[in-house]
């Protein structure tokens, strides 16, 4: 009993070792696809930003005391 199912969880477990290096692989490209037939809203979000100076405050320096 024991041994069927110590053989079925290693015989999971090898069949996921090898394919899991194809379904990385397609799962990548098809990431990378999605990415490069959108390069629009990488311009949109670029242009919403604000400068650093616009969203903070005023800098003040304080000086040291001796």
């Amino acid at each position: 009993m024991i041994l069927k199912f110590l053989l079925i969880v290693f015989g999971v477990v090898y069949l996921i070792r090898i394919i899991s290096p194809f379904l990385f692989k397609l799962l990548i490209s098809s990431l990378l696809k999605k990415y490069n037939n959108n390069p629009q809203n990488k311009t949109k979000t670029d242009t919403k930003k604000k400068t650093t100076s616009d969203t903070l405050g005023e800098y003040i320096d304080y000086e040291e005391v001796d």
